[in-house]
């Protein structure tokens, strides 16, 4: 695939898992328990996950990314973990919503600022 479909793959990933997070945490803050409810939500943050990290190793082999992979790639790594572990905290703790809204953008700036300048240590 060109470099710019991967681009868009791995925005509209991001989207999807995001927008997965964000639909559970406000579905359990409004009182919805079940799962059968949230279903949508749930497979929404799952194939945003699959499409962000199939398209994120697509976008580092069009770069010529190589072994060791560098900083920034482990980084971004760590960030999509995080995303994923992130659908436990929407579940667990969504009386905490505007602490947790607030770490889901931190978690999105940091990967914008990661993908952008591209450090290296």
């Amino acid at each position: 695939m060109t470099y710019p479909t991967l681009k868009i793959i791995h925005i509209t990933g991001l989207a999807l898992l995001f927008m997965g997070l964000t639909g559970v945490l406000a579905s359990k803050y409004a009182g919805e328990s079940t799962i059968r409810k949230r279903w949508l939500f749930h497979a929404s943050h799952g194939i945003g996950m699959l499409l962000v990290l199939a398209s994120g190793i697509g976008l580092g082999l069009q770069l010529g990314v190589t072994h060791p992979a560098p900083f920034w790639i482990i980084a971004k790594f760590g960030i999509w973990l995080l995303a994923g572990s992130a659908m436990i905290l929407a579940i667990r703790f969504s009386r905490f919503a505007a602490i947790i809204l607030f770490y889901f953008a931190a978690l999105v700036y940091a990967a914008a600022w990661l993908a952008i300048n591209k450090p290296s240590l």
